[in-house]
């Protein structure tokens, strides 16, 4: 089915997105991009030989979303990965909010080193080391919670670094009790659900413990409850949620970090 016809506001967003984005991804070499189908609004795509990056629209939910994915022999797209959500008002969103948009999925894509990063995250084998920290996953945090980004500077400057299980405590948990326990049918709780599935299936040791013993176990039983049974979490956290759980009170020792033998490149230069 083709793309819907969109609102001219909404069309300017589009293509005001769509212009940030091509121009950082030819600079990297993607082609320029392409109407693909999507019956429920309107996408495009940027290719490279292996790799694609996509803008979509979705009209029922409003909101925009960009998504990166492996292309197969044909250059086809295998299984999609959403990268960032936002929503866009279709009659009251702005040219602020869509250069607002433009400017974070810009973020995403940028580095040399972005495009092994999609292959690397896409392509891991089962039982293959996960990769994402939580400092990776306090980024993401932004689109739902944007006052994090300046907690996240004052962090940095009052201790040198970001302490992944204080900060989830002092700074995260009690955003995600508001949402989840007030707002728990909204879109914004939705695409939150769907960010920590993502990241629980990517995730190292060290976040996979922020989220469920610090962040999770910090809830209340109501927020908890929301969370765990809301239909964007996975079949895999849910059940692991209900186990960690158990844990609440308890002192859990960290992730021992392992020994690198050499540094070649960072996978993600904007953690």
């Amino acid at each position: 089915m083709d793309n819907k016809i969109l609102g001219a506001n909404v069309q300017n967003a589009f293509d005001a997105i769509q212009a940030v984005l091509s121009e950082e991804l030819e600079s990297q070499g993607f082609k320029a991009p392409e109407p693909l189908e999507y019956e429920d609004g309107k996408a495009s795509i940027m290719k490279t030989d292996e790799v694609a990056y996509s803008i979509v629209y979705d009209s029922k939910r409003q909101r925009f979303e960009l998504r990166s994915t492996t292309l197969n022999g044909d250059e086809q797209p295998t299984e999609w990965r959403s990268l960032s959500l936002w929503l866009f008002d279709e009659k009251e969103g702005s040219k602020a909010d869509a250069d607002s948009i433009g400017n974070d999925f810009l973020e995403v894509v940028k580095g040399p080193s972005r495009v092994e990063y999609v292959m690397k995250k896409q392509k891991r084998g089962k039982g293959e080391d996960r990769n994402v920290d939580p400092v990776f996953f306090f980024n993401r945090l932004v689109n739902t919670f944007p006052e994090i980004k300046a907690e996240l500077n004052d962090e940095r400057i009052m201790y040198g670094n970001v302490r992944p299980a204080t900060f989830t405590k002092e700074r995260v948990v009690a955003k995600v009790e508001d949402l989840a326990a007030r707002y728990s049918t909204s879109d914004a709780f939705g695409k939150l659900c769907t960010l920590f599935s993502d990241m629980y299936k990517d995730g190292d040791m060290d976040l996979r413990s922020v989220l469920t013993i610090t962040l999770f176990n910090g809830l209340s039983d109501k927020a908890f409850e929301n969370v765990k049974t809301n239909e964007n979490i996975s079949a895999e956290l849910s059940k692991d949620m209900q186990f960690t759980r158990k844990l609440k009170g308890k002192k859990i020792k960290p992730e021992k970090k392992k020994k690198e033998k050499k540094v070649v490149a960072r996978l993600d230069d904007r953690r």
